[in-house]
């Protein structure tokens, strides 16, 4: 297994216009990263949890601390997600998956078929199927 889980955290917010980051504010008794933190060290489908963050204190004495290693991130989303994938190239990691710690609502599920696909693909992408009901009037 030589599986990474990249979560980018550094981002302000801006759209979502509240003091502290999305990512932050609690959802469900837990923080909102915590929720995508907690899910891929349950999966134990990665050798490392790569938190990429501005606030490189923040992860320090949490029950989950030995999973993961915090990186400081970039101005954008893509220079965090560089700064990461800089970090892990000495590590010759076989996949790593990258993911926006202001989503935590997806499944190991999901993590166990995007693994499987990069078994048959160079990179995949989790999409849904969308169903409209919208009907247009002219």
């Amino acid at each position: 297994m030589n599986n990474y889980f990249v979560i980018l955290a550094a981002g302000k917010g801006k759209r979502f216009s509240k003091i502290k980051p999305k990512q932050f504010f609690e959802y469900k008794n837990r923080e909102i990263i915590e929720h995508s933190i907690l899910k891929s060290v349950e999966s134990k489908l990665f050798k490392k949890i790569i938190i990429v963050t501005k606030n490189l204190n923040k992860f320090k004495n949490k029950e989950y601390s030995k999973f993961i290693k915090v990186i400081n991130g970039g101005k954008e989303r893509s220079d965090s997600s560089l700064l990461a994938l800089k970090y892990l190239k000495k590590f010759k990691p076989k996949n790593v998956l990258i993911h926006d710690a202001a989503r935590p609502n997806f499944s190991i599920t999901l993590i166990n078929k995007l693994l499987k696909s990069l078994n048959k693909f160079d990179g995949v992408i989790p999409v849904l199927k969308t169903t409209s009901s919208i009907k247009i009037l002219k």
